[in-house]
Formats: C-alpha cells, structure tokens, sequence
C-alpha cells in the first residue's frame, strides 16, 4: 500500500489493529511523516467543513453553498469564496447565491474582488438564484450592472454561449 493510501486509511479509522501500531509507530516518530500526516489531516477537516461545492456545467464552474450562509465580514465562508475562486484555474464562474441570507460590505467586496481576478485573467464571473433582499442590495449598490444576476444557472450557462 502506498503512503498516501495508508494515511487516508488511517485517517478514516480503516487500519486494522496491527496496521495501526506499525502506521503510529512510524508516522508519529518520523517528523517529515508526522508533517504530512498533520497537512493531510488537516485538508481532509477544511474539506469536510467547507460549504462550498463546485460542479461543472458545461465547461463553465458553478459555485454552491451547501447549506445557509453569509457572505458576511466574520462569515467563514467569505474567506472559502475568496480562496476558492482565487485559486481555480476556471475562467468562466457562476456563483450560485440562493443560500446566502445575508451580505455585507465585506461580502460585496470580496464578491467584487472574485470577479476582478477573474477579468484580468480573460474571465467573468455571473450570479444566479440571490434572494430578492440580496439583489436589491447588489441593485443599489451597482454590482448587478458588472455581475449580472440569472434566476438559474441554465439562464447563466446561456449567457455565456451567447457572448
């Protein structure tokens, strides 16, 4: 078994008792594993936390919150929406907004910030299903007339065929 496999094992409790002893004896008295055991456990934690989701549709990336959030300046998912766009290779973004119960300035910030990176690097970024007291707030604003607002994501995905 490789190393990466022993750690996702061991990690989800799939080790059998002996294999257990070996993998501990080994990882926790190593310090370079100790390390990678630590980012690797960590990673799966932020994984497993996260309530965002990204699927492709059609060659274009949308963006989900799993559950109620807020795009808020002490929201933890404003930190995710940031790095999650930042760090994807994607140029074309759709950001699914029906589970976002509340924005701030901060929140309208970093929503601005997204679709800024993804601009200077021949994209766009569009925004579907916000609640109509987020739309509004997107409305005055300014925001919706550079991020346009789609009541669904096959309006978004065409809309990115047409340009």
């Amino acid at each position: 078994m490789n190393r990466e496999q022993t750690i996702a094992r061991y990690l989800a409790r799939s080790l059998d008792s002996e294999a257990v002893e070996e993998f501990e004896a080994h990882y926790l008295g190593c310090d370079e594993c100790f390390e990678e055991l630590r980012v690797t456990e960590r990673l799966v934690q932020d994984l497993r936390s996260s309530n965002l989701a990204w699927k492709q549709n059609g060659g274009i990336s949308v963006l989900r919150f799993r559950a109620n959030a807020e795009l808020t300046q002490t929201a933890r998912e404003l930190d995710q929406l940031r790095r999650e766009v930042l760090e994807q290779s994607d140029s074309r973004v759709i950001v699914d907004l029906s589970r976002i119960t509340r924005i701030d300035s901060a929140g309208l910030g970093q929503l601005m910030g997204c679709y800024t990176h993804l601009v200077r690097n021949a994209g766009t970024m569009k925004i579907v299903n916000a609640r109509p007291e987020i739309r509004k707030i997107l409305d005055m604003t300014g925001i919706s007339a550079l991020l346009p607002h789609y009541r669904d994501e096959q309006d978004a995905v065409r809309s990115f065929e047409e340009a």
